[in-house]
């Protein structure tokens, strides 16, 4: 069956050749197709008009006290579109992260050398283990520059209602409703409670690991998009190579199976019904399958709404499905002229774009949002209270009550929370940790 990786787990060897034979079509038709792709994007006759853009900003940071020391915690990620007119353009996205920007600052003044061995004098095993602790540190709080995806789009082709896309990296993300504002031209309607805000430790405990809708196109591929009734429902194709190649630390040059995968998306609004649903498999060199589904929909009338999205993450075709391959999210609002209020209740699927994280097994989170003001004025002000707990240990229970403040100012959505950890008294600083963070609100 396909071998799914767990967070931290060193990757295994690659198949031999002969067992990716069956996919070698797959391999030459996707190369053909791209470079044909870029032949046709970089016919472009005026590069000079290109139109540079900054589609989604997000900076945030969190400060909390860890063993009586003040720690800050920063990420940044950003999207450049650089746009060459109607019938091209090309997408470029970046992230800056880094998990402690003051260690990352600091530890550009250090450097280690290396350790030199001699065997008549041969290294105390405690010397070993603090250099060895010393690199890991290093390493873990290394602020980069990292590659989040790159698009090229050729709109109506041949002057078919049809939009191509050749993208390497992070690409669309499933179930999530964001695309309904570009799409749709709809106001934003996807749940806050998502991101770095709401889950500061990421899956796992990786910070740089967030959920964010059931599924994502994540690799090198090709998308294809139906735009003949894009005034109401928009069919999409995906089909691209899974993760790409994940080194293997210990045969250099060797990569893990590779993984295929093909998913259809599709996307429909009407009044008020958004909808979104889509398919989707993977197989390996050897064929062996997982399929996944999802399925995201929002009812908006007049003073209610309703979100939810839900989902098969993976399921390894012939074995026994649970609620462990589950993604699920209701969130029922109550809006009013200077009130809402939103109810969230969130239950944490075990694999994750093909990742195993055994810490989220059985783990839900149920949160109440109220809100003062009106958004779409510039201001909001409220109290957010949620409970963290875990369906098979009755002992795993966190509570937390964060009152929080926004406003929108230049495009931007600054966003400030204080969260408190009544569940930490017997560690009086522990029990606050303060956010600030920036957004594009377009």
């Amino acid at each position: 069956m396909k071998k799914t990786l767990k967070s931290g787990e060193v990757p295994a060897s690659a198949c031999p050749a002969a067992c990716s034979g069956a996919l070698f079509p797959f391999k030459k038709t996707l190369t053909l197709g791209a470079s044909l792709f870029f032949l046709a994007f970089w016919s472009i006759e005026t590069v000079s008009a290109a139109e540079i853009t900054v589609p989604r900003l997000e900076l945030a940071s969190r400060g909390w006290f860890v063993d009586g020391d003040f720690t800050v915690s920063s990420r940044i990620s950003m999207d450049l579109a650089l746009s060459g007119g109607y019938k091209y353009s090309f997408l470029l996205g970046l992230s800056l992260e880094a998990p402690d920007v003051a260690r990352a600052f600091a530890y550009r003044n250090f450097n280690y050398e290396p350790i030199a061995f001699d065997p008549a004098d041969p290294l105390d095993i405690d010397d070993l283990n603090t250099n060895f602790n010393a690199l890991a540190e290093k390493q873990k709080n290394q602020a980069f520059l990292g590659f989040r995806v790159a698009k090229a789009t050729i709109n109506k082709p041949f002057n078919l209602p049809l939009s191509l896309s050749y993208f390497v990296g992070s690409g669309d993300d499933f179930c999530t409703g964001d695309d309904f504002s570009s799409l749709f031209g709809l106001y934003p309607f996807g749940t806050d409670f998502r991101g770095f805000f709401c889950f500061p430790d990421g899956i796992g405990g990786n910070m740089l690991r967030q959920y964010n809708g059931v599924h994502g196109a994540k690799g090198t591929g090709l998308s294809l998009v139906y735009t003949g009734w894009d005034s109401f429902f928009i069919p999409m194709l995906y089909i691209y190579q899974d993760l790409a190649f994940l080194p293997d630390l210990f045969n250099t040059g060797s990569s893990v199976d590779n993984l295929y995968s093909g998913d259809v998306r599709l996307l429909f609004h009407w009044k008020w019904l958004s909808l979104e649903a889509f398919g989707g498999l993977s197989w390996n060199a050897s064929m062996d399958v997982t399929v996944r589904s999802g399925l995201m929909f929002h009812l908006a009338g007049k003073g209610a709404e309703f979100f939810a999205q839900a989902g098969i993450t993976s399921w390894d075709v012939g074995k026994k499905l649970n609620v462990d391959n589950m993604y699920f999210l209701i969130e029922p609002r109550l809006r009013f002229q200077y009130f809402a209020v939103h109810v969230t209740f969130f239950y944490h699927p075990v694999e994750y774009l093909h990742i195993v994280e055994d810490k989220e097994q059985g783990k839900a989170d149920f949160n109440v949002k109220l809100m003062f003001g009106n958004a779409e004025s510039g201001f909001t002000a409220g109290l957010e209270s949620a409970v963290e707990f875990n369906i098979g240990d009755s002992d795993d229970i966190n509570f937390r009550i964060s009152p929080f403040g926004s406003f929108t100012s230049g495009g931007l959505l600054w966003e400030a929370k204080i969260r408190l950890l009544p569940t930490k008294l017997t560690k009086p600083k522990e029990m606050m940790e303060l956010f600030i963070g920036v957004r594009t609100a377009y």
